[in-house]
């Protein structure tokens, strides 16, 4: 039995000596970025997470001496993840841009129309001066062709 409990208690200070001399540090950065895209009424979401991890041990010479030399060996490490990469449709936006369009379409058939009735008015004035502008030209034709009565009539080549 004391052969027993001398082992077990040399067996738990040798593990417990070599847990302590192993010196482990581990430091971990993490940045999260969300970046948000809207393209007309498509909202695009994308949140990354960028982990820099940096692992080291301290090294320590095996001697009997108080102050112990030492050395650190780190490694570095990163990675980068995606944590949402979603495309949304904004509702409202695509209701506004549907809004705007027709608001367009009705001023440029109301446009349209104003142009059409401006081309018209000016149509009926083109016809109505030369109507009025072959009627005075009847009556000089008529005016120059009568003659007082002694006159011999215009002869046509």
């Amino acid at each position: 039995m004391k052969k027993l409990m001398m082992s077990l208690a040399v067996a738990v200070l040798s593990i417990a000596g070599i847990q302590a001399q192993v010196n482990k540090s581990i430091k971990e950065e993490s940045t999260t970025k969300r970046v948000i895209t809207r393209d007309g009424s498509d909202v695009k979401v994308m949140e990354t997470k960028d982990i820099d991890t940096e692992s080291g041990a301290l090294i320590i010479e095996d001697s009997n001496k108080i102050d112990r030399n030492f050395s650190e060996v780190t490694k570095e490490d990163s990675d980068k993840k995606v944590l949402v990469d979603e495309v949304y449709v904004d509702a409202q936006n695509e209701a506004m841009i549907a809004e705007k369009k027709k608001q367009q379409q009705a001023q440029l058939e109301a446009s349209k129309k104003e142009q059409a009735e401006i081309a018209a008015k000016k149509k009926m004035e083109y016809e109505a001066k030369q109507a009025q502008m072959q009627k005075e030209l009847a009556e000089r034709r008529a005016q120059l062709e009568s003659r007082p009565k002694g006159m011999s009539k215009l002869k046509k080549d």
